[in-house]
């Protein structure tokens, strides 16, 4: 957005709203005034701010940054340092002079989530939503390399801004089914819904057939015992699961067990362990599906 028409609108207390373009030393000059009990910034947010105005895509959504009634910064911290850090500058809605009784209820409702952005964008169905979002994260995440191993924890590119995140959903054919697919199979394999959606995808632009069959041998339980991928699999899941009450498998580590069976089934290789390795002596690499 390049040009916005300059206005004030009045409230009813004093209050005044007007869209403003910030310019990184404005920005760092409100910085100077935040107030002193404000939250503390979050890194991953600023950095999806930054990326949005640095790539121009940077919206007005209506989000105010806020000044109370003594002239401090008490709410838009995240964007003042974005616009620092982008070194460039950007329209956003200010409004100034927010009463003490305002304060109290500032922030108390409940903020829309990604999953609320896909819903009302159409990108998803309510059902899918969630799922939706968490294996388009994933799927940037290893698609840029950052699941490396089976001790990987998903951050850097899967902390992606709503923008970003409406663009992976809307380039990566077929999500809305994948969701559905992994949604089903957890019933049959406690593995992150995120973590069986990728495969699904990675396995279908490989071999549809082969991608059909290795979910059906999982669904029906169809193993041929020692060494068979698909039993090794199972086991390996199971005793992961009742290691501990609040053992969880963590997408990463999801990925290595389904590609490293993928791979085995694929080859006929006889598959007894899925060793994911340790932090000191090191994980194993998640391989590529082929």
């Amino acid at each position: 957005m390049n040009e916005v028409t300059a206005s004030v609108a009045q409230g009813p207390n004093g209050e005044t709203a007007e869209y403003v373009f910030v310019t990184p030393e404005l920005a760092a000059g409100w910085l100077q005034v935040n107030v002193e009990k404000n939250r503390n910034v979050k890194k991953s947010r600023i950095n999806g701010y930054v990326r949005d105005i640095q790539s121009d895509n940077w919206v007005l959504t209506g989000e105010a940054i806020k000044f109370d009634i003594d002239g401090r910064l008490i709410d838009g911290q995240n964007r003042c340092h974005a616009i620092v850090a982008a070194g460039q500058g950007a329209w956003v809605l200010v409004v100034r002079g927010i009463s003490q009784e305002a304060l109290i209820v500032l922030d108390s409702g409940s903020a829309r989530n990604a999953g609320d952005m896909l819903v009302i964008t159409g990108l998803a169905d309510k059902a899918d939503a969630k799922d939706v979002g968490a294996i388009a994260r994933l799927h940037v995440a290893w698609s840029a390399g950052d699941v490396k191993h089976a001790g990987s924890h998903i951050g850097g590119s899967a902390q992606l801004t709503k923008t970003e995140l409406a663009e992976a959903v809307m380039n990566i054919p077929n999500i809305e089914f994948a969701a559905r697919h992994a949604r089903g199979m957890y019933r049959y394999l406690r593995l992150p819904v995120s973590a069986l959606g990728v495969a699904f995808l990675a396995f279908s632009a490989i071999d549809i057939d082969d991608t059909a069959e290795f979910f059906n041998r999982i669904r029906d339980g169809i193993q041929n015992g020692p060494g068979d991928p698909f039993l090794t699999l199972s086991r390996r899941v199971t005793n992961d699961l009742q290691a501990g009450a609040s053992r969880r498998i963590l997408p990463g580590q999801a990925l290595f067990y389904l590609f490293r069976t993928w791979n085995a089934f694929r080859t006929n290789e006889s598959l007894v362990k899925l060793q994911i390795g340790s932090p000191q002596a090191g994980f194993t690499p998640v391989p590529e599906p082929r």
